[in-house]
């Protein structure tokens, strides 16, 4: 969020807006005080490093009608002359792109942020009916409920040390470190395992659905077992239910101690 707020902010706009970044805000959340991020699918070449590496990525795209999608059509003729003709949209995609590969190589800190992405997952989760239909079951939601909200915490607390590693008189090993726990946060979410029947799909947190391979999904491990389970006859798929909340605690739990200032008291 950090990174593309910065470098939206400093794109023009397409139509009647100050900034790329209002016309951001207006299109995706109007009532809101920031615009909204979508999780990542597998429709694209970043999937592997996201899937499984936990490499953070970054998916740039203007939304509208372009029906020549994966067809021989899809080519520079259709977007120069139809969808683009002034490449008003291109050169912006590409300025917004230049701005991000910018700031993550000259800033001191990794300018993405933990707070957006923790309380991204906390309002994804807790506003759905996970709770609900795990309760149907009698099956207790309040262990990964608990490590979502330590996990908000300390992305928080985490966020709030910024400024001081921002000083160019910390030292370079203590920069090093504040840094390298965003890319453990990210990291913290792989398992080795991956997800069922998709062990090449190792990120528990975003990865493509299995009922959804092209767009992403939340701890897709938990919601795709709670919608089989759901129509299924069958109380034993309520076990994997059971085992993929397991895992879902266990790495929000370990994200949130990668953003915890006791393992690196700043």
């Amino acid at each position: 969020q950090l990174v593309s707020t910065q470098s939206t902010g400093a794109a023009p706009a397409l139509a009647q807006y100050d900034s790329l970044y209002q016309q951001w805000l207006h299109k995706s959340n109007p009532d809101g005080d920031e615009p909204t991020l979508k999780s990542l699918g597998s429709g694209s070449d970043y999937a592997a490093f996201i899937n499984m590496g936990g490499i953070s990525c970054i998916d740039l795209t203007f939304v509208g009608p372009y029906y020549t999608y994966h067809t021989e059509f899809d080519n520079y003729h259709y977007l120069s002359n139809y969808a683009d003709p002034d490449m008003n949209a291109t050169k912006s995609v590409a300025e917004v792109a230049a701005v991000v590969l910018f700031e993550l190589a000259n800033e001191r800190t990794v300018p993405l942020s933990a707070t957006s992405y923790a309380k991204y997952v906390s309002d994804t989760v807790l506003n759905s009916r996970l709770k609900t239909d795990l309760a149907e079951e009698d099956i207790d939601s309040e262990i990964l409920e608990k490590a979502i909200r330590k996990f908000v915490a300390n992305a928080e607390e985490y966020e709030k040390s910024r400024p001081k590693f921002e000083d160019q008189k910390r030292m370079h090993m203590e920069l090093r470190r504040y840094n390298d726990q965003m890319l453990q946060m990210e990291r913290s979410f792989l398992y080795n395992h991956g997800l069922p029947g998709r062990p090449q799909n190792r990120h528990m947190l975003f990865a493509p659905s299995v009922l959804d391979s092209y767009s992403g999904s939340v701890f897709p491990g938990l919601f795709d077992a709670v919608v089989m389970a759901k129509d299924s006859n069958d109380p034993a798929h309520w076990n994997e239910v059971k085992k993929q909340l397991t895992i879902a605690t266990w790495v929000t739990r370990a994200a949130a101690r990668a953003l915890s200032s006791k393992v690196f008291p700043n």
